[in-house]
């Protein structure tokens, strides 16, 4: 028996409509560039909101590349899918089914346009919520999206791209059309990532000028004690002292604290971070203590008992030593600038909560610590020329008169 059917046409612009198939081009072309700009600099403001408040999101050369490209080929088969949804609303039918397939088609590339769209922007707000929410106080990088799931990335404008032709394939005999769509496609995603890529220098200058002054102190502390005293710092270590929230930065907060408490010496490579934690105020932006009073275990940085402690460990004309010294300087330099009162029967205006009450008792066990720390090695001779690079210790009302 012989079989029958229908042979389809070959696509072409006399089918299309020379008019219909120009706008087209140019509608594709347009959202395609649209689309790629609003990508990138979408992009750019979630990077610019990380910077607010947490640490600045920076890809490594090989991932912003990458990243790169994909929205610009992203952008560019989402451009091609306006184009074959204009082509496809040709009122022309050779056959009654071809009106019906059409419509399938232009339902079907709305649908991926759409829904790519929708993905990629879920994904852009959960990248913020993950960086900006709770949770980037205890994860350095959530997700890591180039090294975990780059193929996915790589696949998706691929099945975009044959899933277009594929529909209108049940149409027309598309020939060289699908060919020359990818060169024209290729041409156009790198065109766009010449063009429309935004230089992540921008935000990387204005975030590192905003804290130009601790990014200085920290990498001038680290150099001089290498040149000094000859030791190599942890590159993990030189991170962590560069984040502003994280987990790395964190531990190392907790580990240098936990390190004085302990009855052994510490390095002297550990004296250096712990003062540049205090300097830089990394713990947080008030020194003061929130819990039971009579612990101080919420201080952040190296009790002056504990940096009293390490002192009596080494000699007196010892690297360590003197850096021991500038910790507790850094430390003194902290209290005389934060609002604390060092007289616990003062008046108050109100009845305040134990909070408060647990939270100035906290603050006089410190201050009380550094002021007897203080007094103990002034009083030793042979800290005599290191004493004198620690300053008075000044109390709320000094403060208040002297401002």
């Amino acid at each position: 028996m012989k079989k029958t059917g229908f042979k389809k046409e070959k696509i072409s612009i006399e089918l299309i409509g020379k008019q219909r198939f120009w706008f087209g081009v140019i509608a594709g072309v347009t959202t395609s560039i649209a689309i790629s700009l609003i990508f990138n600099r979408i992009r750019e403001i979630i990077r610019f909101l990380t910077s607010v408040s947490e640490d600045l999101l920076i890809f490594e050369p090989n991932e912003l590349s990458f990243f790169n490209y994909f929205f610009a080929s992203l952008s560019t088969v989402l451009g091609l899918s306006i184009t074959i949804w204009i082509w496809m609303g040709s009122p022309l039918h050779k056959r009654k089914k071809h009106k019906l397939y059409k419509q399938q088609i232009r339902t079907n590339t709305q649908l991926f346009f759409w829904l790519a769209l929708f993905l990629t922007a879920q994904l852009g707000c959960l990248f913020l919520f993950l960086i900006l929410g709770e949770v980037s106080n205890y994860f350095d990088h959530p997700i890591n999206l180039y090294k975990d799931h780059a193929l996915l990335f790589i696949l998706i404008p691929i099945v975009i791209f044959t899933q277009n032709w594929f529909l209108v394939r049940r149409i027309y005999k598309t020939g060289k059309w699908i060919f020359i769509s990818l060169i024209v496609s290729t041409v156009i995603v790198f065109t766009l990532t010449k063009t429309t890529t935004v230089d992540q220098n921008i935000v990387n200058h204005n975030y590192f000028t905003k804290h130009k002054l601790l990014f200085s102190y920290t990498e001038k502390a680290i150099s001089k004690a290498e040149i000094d005293y000859g030791i190599k710092f942890d590159n993990k270590a030189i991170t962590a002292l560069k984040r502003r929230k994280s987990s790395s930065s964190v531990d190392q907060i907790w580990n240098i604290k936990h390190a004085f408490s302990r009855d052994q010496k510490v390095s002297i490579d550990t004296i250096v971070i712990q003062k540049i934690l205090i300097h830089n105020l990394k713990a947080r932006g008030d020194y003061r203590y929130h819990g039971e009073a009579r612990t101080l275990t919420n201080w952040d940085y190296a009790l002056p008992k504990d940096i009293l402690k390490q002192i009596n460990y080494f000699k007196s004309t010892s690297n360590e030593t003197k850096e021991l010294f500038e910790v507790l300087k850094e430390e003194i330099l902290l209290v005389n600038k934060s609002k604390i009162i060092l007289d616990d029967s003062k008046d108050f205006s109100y009845h305040p909560s134990d909070k408060e009450k647990n939270e100035l008792k906290a603050n006089i066990m410190l201050v009380e610590q550094l002021i007897e720390v203080r007094d103990i090695l002034k009083n030793q001779e042979k800290y005599a020329d290191l004493s004198i690079l620690l300053p008075e210790i000044k109390n709320h009302e000094q403060s208040q008169s002297n401002e």
